[in-house]
Formats: C-alpha cells, sequence, structure tokens
C-alpha cells in the first residue's frame, strides 16, 4: 500500500475517513462538549445544590428505610414509592426513593426526593425532577437529542461513524509513518501541512482514548432497546414462573428493612443493596420486590438481580442480568470516565478536548483543500 492512494484500500478508507468524519463532525462537536461537562456532573450538582449531601454520617444511628418511606406517603399521599435506593459513595447519609402517581407503574415523569438516613426526613432537596436540572438538560442533549429512545439510536449511529473515521483515519496514517517519523512538525513549509501533522499526531494520541469512548457510546446508544428486551424475555419469564396473589403496591406487607435484611443475607460475601424496586412496577412481579445487587471491584457494575416475596420476606431467586446489559452497565463508568476519581476525570477531559481539536482540525484541512481546488479551477478557467 503506498501513500499515493493508487491502493484501492488506501483509497477506500481515505474517502471512509473523510466522509463519515464530515458528516459526524456537528454532532460530534456537541458530544464533545457536552461530554466533557458531564464528566464532572456529579461536583456541578453539588456545587449547584442539586442533591443533598452529609459530611458526617453515623450508620450505627440510622433510622429504618421504611420510617423514610413512610414520611414520604404521609406528605405525598397521591403518590406511591416505585424503589429505594443507597449510594454510600454518591450519596453519602442519604437515601433516594422514586417516587411517581399511585397509578404508575413505570418510571417516566417520575421524581427523585431525598431523606437523611439518621433521621428518616425528607432533606432541603426534597425532590428532583433530573431533566430539569443543568446536568439532567446536557445529559439528555448528549444522550438522547431530546429525542428519547429515538434519540438513542441516533447517537449509536453518529457512535458508529465516528468509529469508522477512527479506524479508516488508522489505515490512512499508517503508510506516512514509513516515510516520515512518529510525531515530526513540518513547521514552515505552510499552514495546511503543519495541520496534518498535527491532526495525525494527536489522533495517534488519542486513539485508544477515543475507540473505548466510541464503543461504549455505541453500546449505550442500545440501552432503553436492551431494556425493553430484558422485561420482555427474562423478566417476563420470572413474572410467569413466581406468580402470585398481589399485594399493596403502596404498602407492601413486608416493608423496605426486612427486604434489605433478607437479600444481604442470601448474597456471597462482598456483595450489596444497591436498590429496592417496590411490587407492581415495569420491574417487577406483582408480589416481588426486585432488589439490584452490586459486588466489589469488578464485580461492580456486573449486577444480580434477587427477586422478594413481598408477602413473606422470603428471596424467591437471585439472577443474573444478561450480557446485554451487563455490557451497557460497564459502558457507562468507561465512557464517562467516572470510575477512578479526580486524576481520571482529568485524564478524560484532557483527551476530549484534544478529541475536540482534532475534529475541528480535520474540518478546516477539508474546507482548505476544497478552497484551494476552486481557486485552481477559476485560474485555469481565466487562462482559457
Amino acid at each position: 500500500m503506498h501513500a499515493t492512494g493508487t491502493s484501492r484500500w488506501f483509497r477506500l478508507n481515505l474517502w471512509l475517513h473523510r466522509w463519515t468524519s464530515l458528516v459526524a463532525t456537528v454532532p460530534f462537536l456537541i458530544l464533545c462538549l457536552t461530554g466533557t461537562i458531564l464528566i464532572f456532573h456529579h461536583e456541578i450538582d453539588e456545587a449547584l445544590g442539586v442533591v443533598p449531601s452529609v459530611e458526617s454520617f453515623d450508620a450505627a444511628a440510622a433510622q429504618p428505610l421504611a420510617k423514610a418511606v413512610d414520611n414520604v406517603l404521609a406528605k405525598f399521599p397521591d403518590e406511591r414509592v416505585l424503589s429505594v435506593g443507597i449510594d454510600p459513595k454518591e450519596h453519602p447519609g442519604v437515601l433516594l426513593l422514586v417516587t411517581a402517581p399511585n397509578t404508575a407503574t413505570g418510571f417516566d415523569g417520575a421524581r427523585l426526593r431525598f431523606a437523611h438516613l439518621a433521621t428518616a426526613e425528607l432533606t432541603d432537596e426534597a425532590s428532583l425532577d433530573a431533566d430539569k436540572t443543568f446536568t439532567g438538560f446536557l445529559l439528555d442533549l448528549h444522550a438522547r437529542w431530546f429525542l428519547g429512545p429515538l434519540g438513542e439510536l441516533i447517537g449509536a449511529l453518529i457512535a458508529l461513524l465516528v468509529l469508522v473515521s477512527l479506524l479508516s483515519g488508522l489505515v490512512v496514517y499508517a503508510p506516512y509513518v514509513k516515510r516520515i517519523a512518529f510525531g515530526v512538525l513540518r513547521r514552515g513549509r505552510g499552514a495546511r501541512l503543519l495541520q496534518l501533522d498535527l491532526h495525525n499526531f494527536v489522533g495517534t494520541l488519542v486513539l485508544g482514548w477515543a475507540l473505548v469512548v466510541t464503543v461504549t457510546g455505541f453500546l449505550l446508544g442500545f440501552g432503553t432497546i436492551a431494556q425493553f428486551v430484558w422485561q420482555q424475555t427474562e423478566l417476563s419469564e420470572l413474572k410467569r414462573q413466581y406468580a402470585g396473589v398481589p399485594v399493596d403496591a403502596r404498602r407492601p406487607p413486608i416493608d423496605v428493612d426486612r427486604v434489605h435484611a433478607a437479600t444481604s443475607a442470601a448474597l456471597p460475601a462482598g456483595w450489596h443493596v444497591v436498590s429496592m424496586i417496590f411490587p407492581g412496577t415495569d420491574f417487577s412481579t406483582e408480589r416481588h420486590y426486585s432488589v439490584l445487587v452490586g459486588g466489589e471491584g469488578l464485580d461492580e457494575r456486573l449486577f444480580r438481580v434477587a427477586l422478594v416475596d413481598a408477602d413473606s420476606g422470603a428471596v424467591s431467586t437471585v439472577v443474573q442480568l444478561p450480557w446485554y446489559l451487563k455490557a451497557i452497565f460497564v459502558a457507562q463508568p468507561l465512557h464517562f470516565g467516572d470510575y477512578g476519581g479526580l486524576a481520571l476525570k482529568l485524564l478524560w477531559t484532557a483527551c476530549t478536548w484534544l478529541t475536540l481539536f482534532i475534529t475541528a482540525n480535520g474540518a478546516w484541512l477539508w474546507w482548505d483543500r476544497r478552497r484551494k481546488r476552486r481557486r485552481g479551477g477559476a485560474a485555469k478557467g481565466a487562462s482559457a
């Protein structure tokens, strides 16, 4: 293969790199800008006072979880609790309660409420509509383009275009490495040549990171579809297998503390309860809590689901999520770089801005080439 482009394989990849990059330029610039901010979504939410934080918390003095549920139901008699969650890393000392109207079974349009674990009382930040916060607005743009599930698929298509651009760009750049040392910037030979060297050099530096973020972004674009498939297959089978007399979904006979204790006793060492979904929702049976449990280390995102009978408190079964949901759960922290502390977030930010540069830089290279071609054509026409 020669850099002259005589190879059909080279020409194909050059064409793919040019046009997939151009088609994806504007949306990818938006993704880079919004993604940079979303890397620090937790810090931004805390600074804006969107979510509560507890500086000191004595776990031994915590009130029963059921007391916080009762307080929410008493304050909002027209609502039911869909789920409760405990996140000691992101929200220490705080219980997260998702509520919706009494007749609701789905989480669309639900509200997130917070209660202090120490007192079981609602926090000052009584409720949160995630889509109406600053980071929620940006996430809706970044992940769904304000179009819901259709927007997620559009995002997957953009990720696919970027992935093709990256791989084809690697093929196009490979022949030049044989003639020019890697990282050499040819100064003094025109702006275009310098920008081309920068494009190739920076693109190679961030290639590994860009592949990870692009592949994970592609997977996340199928999140809603994967969830729907699981509901219609494995969850439907669980509902059929463990069908029984429905319980009062608003106030089940077994409270969340007993569900938490029963699930914890049934789990292997190192696994813990992440979220408890009440009976009678789109993600549970009519008489079972669906309890999402997570592990430690490599198992942190490889969630399992336990079904706990809301009438007896017995753990009916513990099942693993299918591979496609596991892939999506693992992809999320890799995509946003929010699993390794501030240092990793800063690295993700730097890589995002470098990718932003080569995206804009590549668009300029294409425009400059077309501009010169037009001038050359005009000059020939004038001389004729």
